[in-house]
C-alpha cells in the first residue's frame, strides 16, 4: 500500500463540495491504492503565490480536494503525488 501524508504544512482541505477550505488538524493519510482519478489544476489567481496546486482526489469511497501550499512541504507532496501517478499512468 502507498500512502500520501497531508498535514497543515502541506495543504488545506475541502472535504465536502461547496464548503470552504479547512485547516487540517494533525495528519491526514490518503491511501493511493484506492485512487480512481486525480484532477490537478493551477490555483485560482486569488491564491497564486500562497498555493501551488488545486488537487481533486477521487477515491473508491470518497473524494477530497486539497490545495497544496507553495512551500517546501507542499511542493514535495505535490511532486510525490505526481510521480506516483505517472508511474501508474493515472491521469495527472
Amino acid at each position: 500500500m502507498a500512502y500520501l501524508c497531508i498535514n497543515p504544512k502541506v495543504a488545506m482541505v475541502r472535504i465536502r463540495a461547496k464548503e470552504p477550505l479547512e485547516e487540517l488538524t494533525g495528519e491526514f493519510y490518503i491511501n493511493l491504492d484506492k485512487v480512481i482519478e486525480v484532477r490537478m489544476k493551477p490555483v485560482r489567481e486569488a491564491h497564486d503565490g500562497d498555493f501551488c496546486a488545486d488537487v481533486l482526489i477521487i477515491l473508491q469511497d470518497k473524494t477530497h480536494e486539497f490545495v497544496f501550499r507553495n512551500s517546501p512541504a507542499g511542493n514535495k507532496a505535490k511532486q510525490t503525488l505526481e510521480s506516483y501517478l505517472n508511474e501508474l499512468s493515472i491521469n495527472c
